[in-house]
């Protein structure tokens, strides 16, 4: 039995409640959180135990994997803290608010022998998997560049307040929704990021941004371009992959490619962003390599990329 514990049960934990559910052989046995509802919510949900002190819950429990979903400027803390446990750590992304946190999430995983799986879930979604083979199997030419925009209202009443003071999460939708679109450039591209440029565009009454352009070169010479505009509640979602020979896009759970002659097939996928991560990571940690599929290193790269963004790294 993979024993689970769930650090911070906000929006995102949902996601994972559900997730762990369906994955044989696992449970949810502990569960923390300061925000007495949204703890009682998962215990109930789950029967796991309920503290509002991880730190508690890692002394009183013997756990297998620990998922941090807590807002991005707690996660060093709480990396260091389970590592320090010998606990395996999934932990959401974006990996942290600055490239020093990273690193010492990285060292502190590595003295202590315990696995790093940083968030990012596009790789498992079947749209994007179906895509990533259809640019291996080399019927469309090779990669050329990469394109996203995304349209939403990144300041909506919903959204808990301190994904908008950066302080606490590091940025606004570039750190949020752009380590997405930098996830799947990587992903598609199989490289790391060499170069990026662009702006940003300030939200008046708040220290974070809710617009942002960006171009990026990786180090294999793909190119991306992404267009991210948080005004508005006109949603959209369009990734648009651009091969010598052909061109792939995706919207939710729907792809089209063509070949030269312009002429789009359309294939549609099942829409299921947490569960195929999920049953990957249990199935690393169960196999005993400890050898993430997306690793420390690979979430540093992505939030180092951000952070040039924003003028505060060279």
């Amino acid at each position: 039995m993979t024993k689970v514990g769930v650090i911070g049960c906000g929006k995102i934990s949902v996601s994972h409640v559900n997730v762990f559910s369906d994955i044989k052989d696992s449970k949810i046995v502990a569960a923390c959180d300061i925000n007495g509802e949204n703890l009682k919510t998962v215990c109930e949900q789950t029967g796991a135990k309920g503290y509002s002190d991880y730190k508690e819950m890692l002394e009183c429990e013997q756990l297998d994997l620990a998922v941090i979903a807590l807002p991005h400027a707690l996660h060093n803390e709480a990396v260091v803290a389970c590592a320090e446990h010998g606990i395996d750590i999934f932990l959401e992304k974006p990996m942290g608010i600055s490239t020093d946190d990273c690193r010492k999430m990285i060292d502190v995983c590595q003295e202590n022998d315990v696995m790093l799986w940083v968030g990012h879930p596009f790789r498992y979604i079947p749209a994007y998997v179906f895509a990533k083979e259809l640019i291996a199997s080399g019927k469309l030419g090779k990669l050329v560049s990469f394109a996203e925009t995304r349209n939403i209202n990144y300041f909506s009443d919903d959204r808990p307040r301190w994904f908008l003071t950066k302080k606490m999460s590091g940025g606004g939708i570039m750190m949020n929704l752009g380590a997405h679109s930098l996830d799947k450039l990587k992903f598609f591209s199989d490289s790391e990021i060499s170069e990026i440029s662009g702006n940003i565009h300030m939200r008046e009454g708040y220290d974070c941004e809710d617009s942002a352009q960006a171009f990026v070169r990786m180090k294999n010479g793909v190119t991306g371009l992404l267009n991210l505009i948080g005004h508005t509640n006109a949603k959209k979602n369009t990734t648009s992959i651009y091969l010598t020979e052909g061109e792939i896009r995706i919207e939710g759970n729907k792809v089209w490619y063509c070949g030269k002659d312009g002429v789009f097939e359309e294939k549609i996928c099942e829409y299921e962003i947490m569960k195929y991560q999920m049953r990957r990571v249990v199935e690393v940690l169960r196999n005993g390599t400890k050898k993430p599929d997306v690793d420390g290193e690979y979430g540093l790269d992505i939030v180092r990329a951000i952070k040039k963004l924003y003028g505060e790294e060279k």
